[in-house]
């Protein structure tokens, strides 16, 4: 059985704990949201965390951590704690499958709000030092120029020492990476909501149950995942299959937990086809 933490030393850096206090804490993403961006939000209509977005059957779906509407915005916050190198990446995929989303309700494209796509990162994503670093389309030719299309992507740097951000949203950074300094003393509106929504989460009941049912279920699916890959390595009639058998069906195992897609994996241990499919999907090649 994979080793998990104890429910009761969850931080707010684990990502369950993150979405939860969040999500319960409407005001606590409003105000984290306005001292990233830099400028006034009056509410937060609709906050959900783990959302699922998933604009086609065999594409890769969203699993979002935190994702808020403000009248005719829409926020993605991702909480990063490893650097895969892929951010930038990420941060198209994630915008243009939301738009997608959105799209397929309806609405015309000039309809489209402003959507932001903020990485809450313990490390620096490019090394250069910034608190934040800011994206938005522009023209190559005329750097002056703005597309305006509304889509921006913010990267924030725990790590950073650079830029001008406000103190309380420097301390929640600091917080972020060593939260058992600031068990005492007095601290700002930020972290005071966190370590509140944090300290709560630790003794909600649900959310406990919550948590260790996804540990179960997971444990339960990498073990019929396992089996699986052994059971493609035998098919394959020697020692060698067998272990790429096992390997080829834990990466695709370990991808569709890491998007929350649950139920995908629980059919592609039964049915060989739609594995055939992921694997395609998923470029797991034999």
């Amino acid at each position: 059985m994979t080793k998990y933490k104890p429910y009761e030393q969850l931080d707010l850096t684990d990502d369950f704990m993150f979405s939860y206090v969040m999500r319960s804490n409407s005001e606590l993403c409003r105000q984290l949201l306005e001292s990233i961006l830099n400028f006034p939000i009056d509410r937060i209509d609709y906050i959900g965390s783990q959302e699922t977005i998933d604009t086609y059957a065999f594409s890769k779906g969203l699993r979002l951590d935190i994702f808020a509407k403000s009248g005719n915005r829409s926020f993605d916050v991702e909480l990063q704690t490893s650097n895969k190198k892929d951010l930038p990446q990420r941060s198209r995929y994630y915008q243009s499958q939301m738009d997608t989303a959105m799209l397929q309700k309806g609405q015309m494209y000039r309809e489209l709000g402003e959507s932001y796509i903020i990485f809450l990162c313990t490390f620096d994503p490019f090394g250069y030092g910034q608190y934040i670093y800011s994206f938005q389309n522009g023209c190559t030719e005329l750097p002056t120029i703005a597309l305006n299309d509304g889509a921006y992507k913010v990267f924030v740097n725990a790590q950073g020492t650079r830029g001008v951000i406000g103190d309380e949203l420097k301390e929640f950074l600091l917080f972020l990476i060593s939260p058992g300094r600031f068990k005492t003393g007095e601290k700002g509106q930020l972290v005071k909501k966190a370590i509140i929504g944090v300290e709560q989460g630790r003794r909600n009941e649900e959310w406990r149950l919550i948590y260790m049912t996804l540990i179960t279920k997971f444990d339960e699916l990498l073990a019929e995942g396992k089996e699986q890959g052994l059971a493609e390595g035998r098919r394959e009639g020697r020692q060698e299959g067998l272990m790429e058998g096992e390997a080829r069906f834990a990466r695709l195992t370990e991808n569709l937990l890491l998007e929350g897609k649950l139920t995908d994996l629980q059919r592609s241990i039964s049915d060989t086809k739609f594995r055939e499919q992921l694997y395609s999907i998923y470029k797991l090649s034999e």
